[in-house]
């Protein structure tokens, strides 16, 4: 069936679409709550963002979260740098907006004034526009030593990852009364200055935030002897309430979440958490309160923006106008708040929000998945392009859907950004590059060891990696021929422009991950070669074959295919796609996580150190020769 012949029901829908879905039902629920996370520093596109989410306002409260930073933290990161502090560099938490008193000297003066003027800024943008606030953060997230030497008695659990940290971090035990009065007295004092807020959203025990005695911190259970023998789901408990009294202080009836999904708890920790939650407190979702959470591909995409994805989308919120769910989370953050979603992209998932929240209000037959698919199609490209957008979102969904069942565990953050796939030279002797050559990179190579570093292209935060051969040159193959598909739209199509740009991010994300596999292939056989890569270099045999060892066109493959993917990167960016990445604006904030400003350039420097040691396998792997 072509695009063009829907339903009467789907043009009817379409048709409340185009015109803004004003006049669609009254559909306002009290109950339900949207929670928008996007940590904007920029107070303009934040009164953008705010003025995008009003149109969920009739179907029932909608907040968006203020507490993203105004700057890193960079007095929290050892002089000897720490991949793990800055893991927790962006964390926000109330005490860098509304220190205790005892906590105060401990904590920049500058950096918290920075800090509460734009969160203040933006409960005054929301206030206007008739927003809420929420506040995501981390707790308890560890503090400065200096203040745990002044009050020995807070000092709770051992909170950094060994390796991943040059230096240890501790936390505030919450079940020292003096913690819990620190808490309360700063939850109040951030909700009388800024009442707005409603919600409040923490992770822990992962990323600059621990519990103590929970199974699973990074350096095992741990905290004071005295409240060892405490359950989790009381001390969770204790945590909760004394965010509740220090909301009821401030006069502030508040909703406090726990995120089941990105702390980490063991199963029967959870059980005892879920079963132990104080009054208006939210952990797992119930019968009688769920939780859904969309969003666009931005965090899974990351460093690329202005991809979306309506296939799972529709899939995510196909219950959002059940009764029981509550609360829908929309996600636009990425990499420990490093960035967020393009506005352009941000527009494309509430309209589809919007109809998903429109359309099940209608008492016609529900739509298939594939009707509203086919649906937005014709609304974004028309009648011309619709059938062809259709296919381009389908064929995009299947690559999505082909590696994570294939390499779930390649990540272009975790691969691409903190390794540094994207930037670095891929060569068959690392340790023979010179250090004017290494400083671009090497510095930010996610690693507390030089060494590991630089030699093992695999070592991702600590562990081990691998990749099965030939599986990302088959995803790389379905992005690209979405990424087509997305680009060959009618010029007719009302969202042709943003396509385009579509297609060039699916383009650029393919273009990361290819990096990464091509790392991947390249350190297997650095491993499989590792006793002749283990001696100076020498001429290694003088026997003539057409092939050589066994392993050196098999690297110099791919060695020349990362060459290649490295120059079409550089196009890709050097064509306009520059701006739909997430990098610094200033060097100073490139970090492990955040690539730099001089990206470009940095590609291009790639390839010459590689062209500069393409001949280094000559020394180690005897070459084809008669």
């Amino acid at each position: 069936m072509k695009v063009s012949y829907l339903p009467s029901v789907i043009c009817g829908l379409l048709l409340t679409a185009q015109i803004g879905l004003a006049q669609g039902p009254a559909s306002y629920r009290g109950d339900r709550v949207f929670i928008i996370n996007a940590p904007i520093k920029d107070a303009g596109d934040f009164r953008a963002l705010a003025k995008q989410a009003v149109r969920l306002k009739k179907y029932g409260r909608v907040q968006l979260n203020v507490s993203t930073l105004a700057d890193k933290s960079f007095h929290e990161i050892p002089k000897q740098g720490s991949p793990w502090h800055e893991y927790a560099s962006n964390n926000p938490s109330p005490f860098k907006f509304f220190p205790d008193p005892k906590l105060a000297p401990f904590i920049p003066t500058d950096f918290v004034k920075k800090n509460r003027q734009m969160l203040l800024e933006k409960t005054k943008i929301l206030r206007e526009a008739g927003l809420e606030a929420a506040f995501f953060g981390y707790e308890p997230n560890f503090l400065p030593e200096a203040f745990f030497d002044a009050y020995p008695r807070m000092l709770g659990p051992r909170v950094d990852h060994p390796r991943r940290s040059t230096q240890k971090a501790f936390a505030p035990c919450i079940d020292t009364k003096e913690t819990q009065e620190m808490y309360a007295g700063m939850m109040a004092e951030m909700l009388k200055n800024a009442p707005e807020i409603s919600s409040f959203f923490f992770k822990t025990n992962d990323a600059g935030a621990g519990i103590c005695w929970s199974h699973w911190l990074y350096t095992g259970p741990n905290g004071p002897s005295k409240c060892k023998g405490v359950a989790m789901g009381d001390r969770v408990h204790t945590l909760l309430q004394t965010f509740q009294d220090g909301a009821a202080k401030a006069g502030k009836k508040l909703d406090l979440y726990l995120d089941e999904a990105s702390s980490n708890f063991s199963d029967a920790e959870k059980d005892e958490i879920q079963r132990n939650l104080p009054n208006n407190c939210f952990f797992e979702n119930t019968p009688d309160h769920k939780m859904i959470n969309v969003g666009s591909m931005v965090s899974s995409n990351y460093p690329v923006t202005g991809i979306i994805d309506p296939v799972s989308f529709i899939r995510s919120a196909a219950s959002v106008n059940d009764p029981s769910v509550k609360k829908v989370f929309i996600n636009f953050r990425v990499s420990y708040d490093r960035g967020y979603e393009r506005l352009d992209a941000t527009e494309m998932v509430f309209e589809m929000l919007e109809y998903m929240l429109n359309k099940n209000q209608s008492n016609e037959t529900t739509l298939s998945k594939e009707e509203d698919l086919k649906a937005l199609c014709t609304l974004w490209a028309g009648k011309n392009s619709g059938d062809k957008l259709y296919k381009a979102f389908n064929a995009l969904s299947n690559a999505y859907s082909y590696k994570g069942s294939v390499f779930p565990r390649v990540s272009s953050l975790y691969w691409g950004v903190t390794t540094r796939h994207i930037t670095r030279p891929l060569v068959i002797a690392p340790e023979r590059l010179t250090a004017e050559e290494e400083a671009y990179f090497l510095p930010f190579v996610f690693n507390v060891s030089k060494e590991e570093a630089r030699n093992d292209y695999t070592d991702v935060h600590g562990s081990r990696n691998t990749i099965p051969p030939g599986v990302v040159a088959n995803f790389v193959k379905q992005m690209n021929d979405a990424a087509s598909l997305f680009e060959s739209l009618d010029a007719s199509a009302p969202k042709k422009e943003f396509f385009s740009k579509m297609g060039r991010s699916v383009r650029i994300h393919a273009s990361i991950i290819r990096s990464s596999g091509n790392f991947a292939q390249a350190q297997v056989i650095r491993d499989r070669n590792k006793e002749k890569l283990g001696v100076p270099a020498h001429f290694p045999s003088k026997e003539p074959n057409f092939t050589g060892d066994p392993d050196f066109i098999p690297f110099v493959d791919v060695a020349r295919d990362e060459l290649d993917n490295t120059q079409s990167l550089i196009d890709l960016l050097e064509e306009g796609g520059l701006d739909l990445v997430i990098f610094s604006k200033d060097p100073i904030y490139e970090d492990r996580f955040v690539l730099g400003p001089d990206l470009i350039k940095q590609l291009k420097k790639k390839r010459k150190v590689m062209l500069d040691h393409w001949g280094d396998i000559e020394g180690y792997l005897a070459s084809p020769f008669k």
